[in-house]
């Protein structure tokens, strides 16, 4: 997403959700936004070996009482 995308995605939400949305709140979220995309792709860049990945689906084994 570029600058304005990701300001006009903070806008639009913020609105959506009735949160107080100045020009100058927006654009702090907006790069605290950035900043944790940027960290997300660094992560998911990380190639992990098929028995690290964390399982998707966690079904405990049942009791039976």
């Amino acid at each position: 997403m570029t600058d304005e995308q990701v300001f006009q995605f903070v806008k639009t939400n913020a609105a959506m959700m009735g949160l107080p949305a100045d020009d100058a709140r927006v654009a702090r979220v907006a790069a605290h936004f950035k900043r944790t995309e940027s960290m997300m792709q660094l992560l998911d860049e990380v190639q992990l070996p098929s028995d690290l990945e964390i399982a998707e689906i966690y079904n405990p084994k049942q009791t039976r009482v």
